[in-house]
């Protein structure tokens, strides 16, 4: 019953999160973009706009694991940094960003168990001009600081590809 409830609350937060807003640029100061991720975690994207800097958040289902043994969600945040503008020519361009957070990880299986750890994701972004979508694609490097629910130092990494749409 537990996943069935789950897989219906997944299935309707990716049909409506990208069907809800308009306009310009999610690094312009005050725009909020919401969307679908996939990738170290798979669900609802999010990200608000604070000029050159952006704090991008993700929340959804973890690594894909859902199975008889239970689910795991996910959850990230970070801020972000534009450090290069490629031009594409005319009104399009794509910046490079590169940004600081922490990923979450909640195992709801036969026993609980809980991850955290550092991230430094290095993206692409695309702004379709004079239209509310914006495309990503973020990989980064990490730091696990507690794996299984116990203190452990290990590598770790993200990886999302998404589609926001654009509010101003």
């Amino acid at each position: 019953m537990k996943k069935k409830v789950l897989v219906l609350l997944v299935v309707a937060i990716l049909a409506i999160a990208p069907a809800a807003a308009a306009t310009r640029g999610s690094s312009n100061d005050g725009a909020f973009g919401i969307g679908l991720n996939l990738g170290t975690n798979t669900g609802l994207g999010m990200k608000f706009g604070m000029g050159k800097f952006d704090i991008l958040a993700n929340v959804g289902l973890a690594d894909f694991n859902i199975g008889s043994d239970g689910f795991a969600l996910g959850g990230d945040v970070a801020v972000s940094y534009e450090v290069y503008d490629i031009d594409l020519g005319g009104r399009h361009h794509m910046p490079v960003t590169v940004g600081l957070g922490a990923k979450t990880k909640f195992d709801f299986g036969d026993e609980f168990k809980f991850d955290l750890s550092l991230v430094v994701p290095v993206g692409l972004e695309y702004q379709i001009p004079d239209f509310p979508l914006a495309f990503y694609l973020r990989l980064g490097p990490g730091m696990s600081i507690v794996e299984n629910t116990k203190f452990n130092i290990n590598f770790d990494f993200v990886g999302y590809l998404g589609v926001l749409w654009v509010f101003d």
